[in-house]
């Protein structure tokens, strides 16, 4: 009896397994062969977009610079001697030939003197020889001689005036007395500075400009220029170097300010804008800019067949209404939100930003 309880009990179990079996692997086998989940092409986002359309512009070429006298030049002495007077006070204007500093004269005015007596000697001895020749009482040479011992005479005397002269150094033109290099006492070489002279009229800009912006620009042209303090002048361009500086191969520039009666220094920060003629270019915000993955600045256009696509561009003038740049088609439209998520090639659905397709 127990054998065959111990026997069916074992059928038993063989069933259950076996059942079991069954059931696990239908369940198994089943969820490998369900079919998978429907989809669905990849959906299409909205961009919301800005159209720009291109016009003329007005190019300019601004550069930064400052204000500088037209003439600047250290006034020195021509002679050797202490400095016996400084009439002149700084930063006051002066015309041409006023004296700036003045030499002890020394021994100068007698050898003026002595020369001159020299020279009213050989002319006295001149003359007799002139006349004797004349009444034919004198040999020809002797005439001869006597004008050249009276030409030596004069020239001696002009030296002496001009040594004199070199004690009073004056203003070589009309400007401003700067700064004074001497004071009454010092002992001056020939070559040694007496004081910094400038010319202010007119006051100039000078700046520097890049190579493409030079070439746009020619002597003559009008132009702008706005002060570190707010104040706007015009002026005119005199000078545009066709050589570049060797250390920041830019060129520079200058130009002539037109003040009227407004004072102005050398030094003054200045902003020098000059109009270059009209371009075609488009106006879009700030906003509209981004950069490539190679760092390159340009836009983020939709094109007909509704993909984004980048486009290059270089700015050339800023205003308060936005950024004036070419590279672009005459009409496009560009993306206003999001630009810096989309790559190139991906569909979008431009949606004006009034909500209507553009």
């Amino acid at each position: 009896m127990n054998r065959s309880v111990m026997i069916a009990a074992a059928i038993l179990a063989v069933i259950v397994v076996y059942f079991g079996a069954r059931s696990v692997m239908r369940g198994s086998l089943g969820s490998e062969v369900a079919p998978p989940a429907a989809t669905g092409p990849a959906p299409i986002a909205d961009a919301i977009v800005v159209t720009a359309e291109s016009q003329l512009h007005q190019l300019r070429v601004a550069a930064k610079g400052r204000t500088a006298p037209d003439k600047s030049v250290i006034v020195k002495s021509g002679t050797a001697g202490t400095v016996i007077s400084t009439p002149v006070r700084e930063g006051t204007f002066v015309k041409q030939g006023t004296l700036l500093c003045g030499v002890d004269v020394e021994a100068r005015s007698a050898r003026v003197k002595e020369a001159e007596a020299n020279r009213n000697a050989a002319k006295v001895d001149y003359d007799a020889a002139a006349s004797l020749a004349a009444k034919g009482l004198s040999p020809a040479n002797r005439e001869a001689a006597a004008r050249a011992s009276l030409d030596a005479a004069e020239a001696a005397v002009n030296s002496a005036k001009v040594e004199l002269g070199r004690t009073q150094i004056r203003a070589p033109f009309d400007g401003v007395f700067e700064q004074r290099l001497a004071e009454a006492g010092d002992y001056l070489g020939p070559g040694s500075p007496c004081g910094l002279l400038v010319d202010l009229s007119p006051v100039i800009v000078a700046a520097e400009v890049t190579e493409a912006e030079a070439g746009l620009l020619q002597p003559g042209m009008t132009a702008s220029v706005l002060l570190a303090d707010g104040r706007t002048f015009p002026a005119k361009l005199r000078y545009v170097a066709r050589t570049a500086s060797d250390q920041t191969r830019t060129f520079p520039v200058e130009a002539e300010l037109v003040t009227g009666d407004a004072q102005v220094a050398a030094g003054v920060t200045a902003t020098l804008t000059v109009p270059a003629g009209d371009v075609q270019a488009t106006l879009i915000a700030r906003s509209l800019l981004t950069l490539s993955d190679s760092g390159q600045l340009g836009v983020r256009q939709v094109l007909a067949d509704d993909t984004v696509s980048f486009a290059p561009i270089r700015v050339i003038d800023e205003t308060p209404d936005g950024a004036w740049v070419t590279g672009l088609p005459a009409k496009t439209t560009l993306v206003a939100i999001g630009q810096d998520y989309l790559n190139d090639g991906v569909k979008v659905r431009p949606v004006a930003q009034g909500g209507a397709r553009p």
